[in-house]
């Protein structure tokens, strides 16, 4: 096959992916999100399995009907919680758009204007309670989709002792069964590795970040933890934001500028000490993704996938790598998309 044509044929095969990646999303994404659970109750597992003479022990399928209870039970109390949070912030939320508005003229005071100028006048008409309730709609529809997500993870759980079986019903040549073997090993490594030291990392950052706000007197402690821990999953977008949003908060709560800086510096600093300097050590060699690819990829997942195509797009851009390293005619690809050039 020429050059042009390789080109062309990996042009179609691009678009022809993202045009199927985009309109079987509402098919897709439960998938993709119950092959996350899945693996995380089978990392847990694994942890259960590790503890000196209780876990070695126990069967495997009582080891693992524990990880998915205790990973179920926290997915549902954190729920709960949040959704609480919300039902408080609605209520709320007239006494906070008041504080605003003081804010704001405060402001206009202190630079000089004198006319009536109110923020309403200036933003329009903010309807902040239709977006908490649009937030809460938001959260009640992803709480239904969890049911659907929960249905093929119990799938996954029982069908998984059948994998090996599988694999070797497909009569493969010894060689070919090696190679699968060692593409599904490096899989499994590499996004446990970053799975790993991505939801400690974020939920380190999430617990602290609670002290913080929860020092400084703001309101909705849990939720701002909540969201931090989820936003930390977003490449350095979701950083940023999750020092801005609680900051925020603390601006508009009170008349005052101490919660604000304590707010802003201590979750700046804590998203800049294990965020920037602790996660890529952790990391190593086992995320070897462009910087460009990563916020690339960032913007792609969000169009085609929303905020789950964000919070999702390292792992999927990462194994999208490892697959095209396997085979001479797509392993250029997979060196552009390197960060070292070696896959």
């Amino acid at each position: 096959m020429l050059p042009l044509q390789k080109i062309t044929y990996s042009l179609a095969l691009a678009c022809l992916f993202v045009c199927l990646m985009f309109f079987g999303k509402i098919l897709l994404v439960p998938v993709v999100l119950a092959f996350v659970l899945w693996y995380l109750i089978n990392a847990v597992d694994q942890l259960l399995r590790r503890i000196p003479g209780v876990g070695t022990r126990s069967p495997r399928g009582v080891s693992l009907t524990v990880a998915a209870l205790g990973v179920l039970a926290a997915i549902v109390l954190a729920g709960s919680l949040v959704g609480h949070q919300i039902n408080e912030m609605i209520a709320t939320a007239p006494d906070y758009w008041i504080n605003l508005e003081r804010q704001f003229d405060r402001i206009l005071v202190s630079l000089g204007y004198d006319e009536a100028i109110t923020l309403r006048s200036v933003y329009g008409e903010l309807d902040i309670n239709g977006y908490l309730l649009g937030l809460l709609t938001a959260f009640t529809t992803a709480t239904r989709q969890f049911l659907l997500v929960l249905l093929y993870t119990l799938f996954l759980l029982v069908e998984q002792h059948t994998f090996p079986r599988k694999l070797a019903s497909l009569r493969l040549n010894p060689q070919r069964r090696a190679q699968l073997l060692h593409i599904l090993d490096k899989l499994n490594r590499a996004i446990r590795a970053y799975v790993g030291v991505k939801f400690a990392a974020s939920l380190a950052t999430g617990l602290l970040s609670f002290f913080v706000i929860e020092y400084a007197g703001v309101d909705f402690a849990i939720f701002w933890a909540f969201t931090i821990f989820a936003l930390n999953f977003i490449p350095t977008i979701g950083s940023i934001a999750a020092t801005i949003l609680p900051s925020m908060m603390a601006l508009v709560q009170f008349d005052y500028l101490t919660p604000f800086l304590i707010v802003a510096a201590g979750v700046g600093l804590i998203q800049l000490c294990i965020g920037g300097l602790l996660e890529p050590k952790l990391y190593g060699d086992a995320l070897n993704i462009s910087p460009f690819i990563i916020i690339f990829s960032l913007i792609l997942w969000g169009l085609l996938w929303g905020v789950v195509g964000m919070l999702l797009c390292v792992p999927i851009t990462f194994v999208l790598i490892t697959f095209l390293a396997q085979f001479r005619s797509t392993r250029p690809i997979a060196v552009l998309l390197s960060r070292r050039g070696k896959v």
